[in-house]
């Protein structure tokens, strides 16, 4: 597998996630509106705005492991001299706010990842 396919297959990643976690919040956010019209047991309805909310953080989630990706995708076009803007991504902060310092992935890190997804 070439780099170039490396990451056309990623920013695929990247662009379904970004359009299924628009979805997902719309629909949550749906929900929530729904559930706050509706007359319905108090107990019922903050146990579904618990899980709601709840939803919302594991979409938190998955996006920091996206924007992990696109740390990726930025970091083999850098070292690779490929044109990053061909694939209509972002260019990435090496720290996003909220990782845990045990996250972070050094670049060798990265180029070691990188070279295994090779093999």
């Amino acid at each position: 597998m070439t780099y170039e396919e490396l990451i056309k297959e990623l920013c695929d990643v990247i662009k379904e996630s970004e359009t299924n976690s628009i979805s997902i919040y719309e629909d949550l956010e749906t929900i929530g509106t729904l559930v706050n019209k509706t007359e319905i047991p108090l107990q019922d309805s903050t146990k579904i705005n618990e899980l709601i909310s709840n939803s919302f953080g594991l979409l938190q989630h998955q996006d920091l492991h996206r924007q992990k990706i696109e740390r990726v995708v930025n970091y083999v076009c850098e070292h690779n001299s490929i044109d990053a803007s061909e694939y209509n991504i972002a260019s990435s902060a090496k720290f996003i706010a909220g990782d845990a310092v045990s996250d972070n992935v050094s670049d060798d890190e990265l180029e070691e990842l990188i070279k295994s997804m090779q093999n």
